[in-house]
């Protein structure tokens, strides 16, 4: 792995959790229950805990971390469709766009040049080994 790029996503995500954390924080504060907490201090764990595995060189971090991005991803855009309802007004604001379309679709770019540049390309470039062919073993059955 690429020691610079996993640094690069190690950072990314670990912005990406101090600020579902710092969300979590005003959420509690403004909307005084500690049930809004949960979704926000999950992923903010969860991104955390990915950080570290992909800069240890893991690749299914990567691969976990490209689904976790989509995930965020598609609650953004069930946010938006939600906002065309009548009952509910959408905001959308440059840094939400920003922490919430920007930064997951480029970690999910570095996560899948990573991860294209550390699996072979096919057809395999390692030769293949054969093996000599062995000789039958005898049956005991079989008489000479």
């Amino acid at each position: 792995m690429t020691r610079s790029r996993a640094e690069v996503l190690f950072v990314l995500l670990t912005l990406q959790a101090a600020l579902a954390l710092l969300g979590a924080v005003g959420l509690l504060l403004f909307m005084g229950s500690a049930l809004y907490l949960a979704g926000s201090v999950l992923k903010g764990t969860v991104l955390f805990v990915l950080a570290t595995k992909i800069v240890r060189g893991r690749e299914w971090a990567l691969v976990l971390t490209i689904a976790v991005e989509w995930v965020a991803l598609l609650a953004v855009w069930a946010g938006v469709l939600l906002g065309l309802l009548p009952m509910f007004t959408p905001s959308m604001t440059m840094t939400g766009l920003l922490t919430e379309v920007g930064l997951p679709v480029a970690v999910m770019w570095l996560c899948a040049t990573q991860l294209a540049s550390t699996r072979p390309s096919w057809p395999s470039h390692r030769p293949v080994r054969h093996l000599p062919p062995t000789a039958p073993l005898p049956a005991p059955w079989v008489s000479r």
